[in-house]
């Protein structure tokens, strides 16, 4: 996928790219069409392709192949001393290059999601070869992290003797300045209607889609919920237009950068994920730490396992774990009251949390 559709990936080169004395090269796909494309100060962007929803089996396959000789061609040019790469899927190049063509070249591997070996050896033939190839290197590797102490525990165990040793924790924490227009006025709370927000993809089999619908429309005087998605499935669409609900607004895509000052406009913003998977189930999202430092109470649906070690308690804004099969059993006024509550916004800090892979990178 495009970086741009990893904004803790697009944080963390920023961050790095504020070193001037760094030679930093990304490598990605282009943007679809007429979407922007991100352009970092310091950062050299090379984009081989672009990925395309309707391709076959073997033209994805071929495709793939094409990304891993260019990137690896373009390693060989560069010669890095530290690498890194996000998920399995963009392993092949980094992998070749330590194996074959580099022994010293730092690497460094970041997990943004949880693949079980069954769902990796599932797929094309290609996938299943780079899966090989960085069971050979995690030993080597100078850093391996996951976002959520869960996630890590079912990769190592995965790995068996393959697991690698340095291992790190690295949520998908916002920058620091995210929070900059974040309100917290009590008052506004009380002043119905409240504003919900949803952030991200969705879709109607894998998100609780029309269940947080069904349950908006119950409560179509005292609350409206507008969503944000650039990558929303047609169905979902089809069944927002049909359901042509007052209190509903579908806002299209929005730019990371202007989330900050779209947030705080809102009381709630939530998560809807069914937890098809294990990975939607031991997943601790980006949006929750950005609509939490935006002023915003957090909603999660309770199968979300990694989610409950931030739960709060006697403070606000609030995140909590709502059963949303049954969501009419909730009393909106209740879910949003402050009352008796403390303030409190919690240090979800990118330039904080990724200072110890900053430091090993540069070393």
């Amino acid at each position: 996928m495009p970086v741009e559709r990893y904004p803790p990936a697009i944080n963390f080169l920023k961050l790095l790219a504020a070193d001037k004395e760094l030679e930093i090269h990304l490598v990605t796909v282009s943007q679809e069409n007429g979407k922007k494309k991100l352009e970092i100060p310091g950062v050299k962007i090379h984009r081989f392709g672009a990925i395309k929803t309707n391709r076959s089996s073997l033209s994805r396959m071929i495709f793939y192949f094409g990304f891993f000789f260019r990137t690896v061609m373009l390693l060989i040019r560069v010669k890095p001393s530290s690498l890194l790469y996000y998920e399995s899927i963009s392993a092949g190049a980094p992998c070749a290059y330590k194996k074959w063509f580099n022994s010293s070249c730092r690497l460094f591997i970041h997990y943004h999601e949880y693949k079980s070996p069954q769902e990796l050896n599932a797929g094309i033939f290609f996938n299943r070869w780079v899966y090989k190839l960085e069971k050979a290197v995690f030993k080597k590797a100078a850093w391996v992290s996951h976002t959520n102490e869960d996630r890590m525990r079912f990769f190592l165990h995965d790995m068996g003797k393959n697991a690698p040793t340095q291992t790190h924790i690295l949520p998908n924490h916002p920058p620091g300045d995210f929070g900059r227009y974040a309100k917290d006025s009590k008052a506004d709370r009380k002043k119905p209607p409240v504003g919900i927000v949803y952030i991200g993809a969705l879709s109607v089999d894998e998100f609780f889609l029309k269940e947080m619908a069904t349950w908006v429309v119950s409560n179509s005087t005292n609350c409206y919920w507008d969503i944000y998605s650039d990558n929303c499935q047609p169905e979902a669409l089809a069944y927002l237009k049909e359901l042509n609900a007052t209190n509903i607004s579908f806002k299209g895509g929005v730019e990371y950068s202007e989330l900050s000052k779209i947030l705080p406009n809102y009381t709630v913003g939530i998560i809807l994920y069914t937890g098809h998977i294990p990975n939607y189930v031991y997943n601790v999202p980006n949006k929750l730490f950005e609509y939490h430092v935006c002023g915003l109470d957090t909603w999660f649906p309770d199968h979300m396992i990694s989610c409950h070690a931030l739960e709060t308690e006697n403070i606000y804004p609030k995140i909590l774990g709502l059963n949303f099969k049954e969501l009419e059993k909730q009393n909106l006024e209740k879910l949003v009251c402050a009352e008796g509550l403390a303030y409190k916004k919690q240090e979800f800090i990118a330039e904080k949390t990724y200072q110890p892979l900053i430091k090993a990178f540069c070393l």
